[in-house]
């Protein structure tokens, strides 16, 4: 019986194997995710306060852009592919700038004109994100044999996480300090200066910062990346044609989604529509738990949101991706899924007891572990059952739960909000406990559910498990 943790050094090993352009991949999706975090940490309290939406209404438009981001994917991504991973991925950069741009000039133009600006950025940014993530993943698996593969998937998400360390690290610098200068507080820091000189409140100054993160992204891989990197790819992603030898229509491929794709495996399915409730509880990272810090604790703490909500889980998803999937990569997906979920959603009823600095740090922490033993390993599941040509198609099928958990909590979380977290009410006379009772039995649906349906599920699950690499056995 082989060590674990020789195991777990051969796994990191493949790594060395995964070539430069993928690398230029990853880090151009990595940095873009600095960017699209920043942002979304802050949205809620910036459409609320800043674009004057309300808590109601901001919640609405948190959900229906990270939705329509993912509704996006489902199709923007797979067409992307036909233009090559390196235009799609300068055109989807592209869009995220432009989008950006109008996102930091809303505010200040009166409400209507701020809304306008607000939602047609919103979609624009949607539309570039919905491109740049299926066009990385498949570009990780076309430059990348099976046994790389599996590492470079975890690595695009551990170091995604290690890129929202450092938007938060930055976050929590630039806002409190620019806020600082605005209410007539400190003068010392001169970078804080230069932002809250063309900057309204610090959420507005972050926001600035995020699209310069953005161009950075665009200019780097302008400068780094080669057409001739398409040659050294491994496992070419070539689009299935139609009968007929020609490229199939956009119509054709759309069709084909749902009678020769991931809509003709019921078990799949269920699987993937099961961990909706679950993946509510990181639409709450941005929706609720950045509000919840600055209403419900005092300004030491309120000061350090970004500290909490963008460091202790992306450190940990960093450090505990790569581990999670060197040591997880003999078990069946479904047990992982199921051992995961439950990790993740069992801490939430800590926050049930009311505002503690111990007992949320406890609960990102754990909640965190349970994200790092399972979502690397469902992401590469969906790209490794794709047949040739369909990678991004997938993909975006993929995120349809992930979808449906941002469309669906941002409905109610406003509403929850302004009822037991409301701002303007001291602290001690909010009613926090109710609210994350709530969210705690909502997630515990998905490992109760997927336990329940365990006997059924398997039955059929070793067809569409795709091969294990070479020497490996299934679990």
């Amino acid at each position: 019986m082989k060590s674990p943790f020789r195991d777990l050094a051969a796994a990191f090993a493949e790594t060395r194997r995964i070539p430069r352009a993928a690398w230029l991949l990853i880090a151009a999706f990595v940095v873009d995710s600095m960017a699209y975090f920043g942002n979304i940490t802050l949205m809620s309290e910036y459409l609320s306060a800043d674009v004057g939406w309300g808590d109601t209404y901001a919640g609405w438009g948190v959900s229906l852009f990270t939705m329509s981001a993912t509704l996006f994917m489902l199709g923007a991504g797979s067409l992307a592919e036909g233009f090559g991973l390196r235009r799609a991925v300068i055109g989807a950069l592209c869009l995220t700038i432009a989008g950006r741009v109008a996102y930091c000039l809303a505010p200040g133009h009166g409400f209507g004109v701020a809304t306008t600006l607000v939602i047609c950025s919103l979609l624009v940014i949607s539309l570039g994100e919905a491109v740049l993530q299926p066009v990385c993943y498949s570009g990780v698996k076309q430059f990348t044999d099976p046994d790389a593969a599996k590492m470079g998937y975890a690595m695009i998400y551990a170091i995604m996480n290690a890129g929202i360390v450092a938007i938060g690290t930055l976050s929590a610098w630039i806002r409190p300090a620019v806020q600082d200068l605005k209410e007539g507080r400190g003068g010392g820091d001169p970078i804080a200066g230069w932002f809250a000189s063309f900057s309204g409140t610090g959420i507005q100054a972050v926001n600035w910062l995020c699209l310069g993160i953005t161009v950075l992204a665009l200019v780097g891989y302008l400068l780094f990346a080669r057409r001739r990197d398409d040659a050294s790819m491994v496992r070419p992603d070539i689009a299935p044609k139609a009968a007929d030898g020609r490229p199939r229509t956009v119509l054709q491929r759309l069709a084909s989604y749902f009678t020769e794709g991931p809509f003709s495996n019921s078990r799949f399915v269920f699987f993937i529509f099961m961990l909706l409730p679950v993946r509510t509880l990181f639409a709450h990272q941005w929706l609720t738990m950045p509000q919840y810090i600055l209403r419900a604790y005092d300004k030491g703490v309120a000061d350090r949101m970004e500290w909490l909500v963008n460091w202790t889980n992306p450190a940990i998803i960093f450090i505990g991706v790569p581990l999670a999937a060197a040591f997880t990569r003999r078990m069946n997906v479904y047990t992982v899924m199921i051992i995961g979920s439950l990790v993740s959603a069992v801490p939430t009823f800590l926050l049930a007891g009311g505002p503690d600095l111990t007992r949320l740090i406890t609960y990102l922490v754990v909640f965190s572990i349970g994200e790092a033993l399972w979502s690397s390993r469902f992401l590469e599941y969906a790209s490794e059952l794709a047949p040739p040509g369909r990678v991004a198609q997938y993909m975006g099928f993929a995120n349809v739960p992930w979808l449906l958990a941002k469309g669906t909590t941002g409905m109610y979380s406003g509403y929850l909000m302004a009822k037991y977290c409301a701002d303007g009410v001291p602290p001690e006379q909010l009613q926090t406990g109710r609210l994350w009772l709530i969210y705690a039995c909502i997630a515990m649906l998905s490992p109760i559910g997927l336990w329940l349906a365990r006997p059924w599920v398997m039955r059929g699950f070793a067809s569409a498990t795709p091969a294990p690499a070479s020497g490996e056995a299934r679990g």
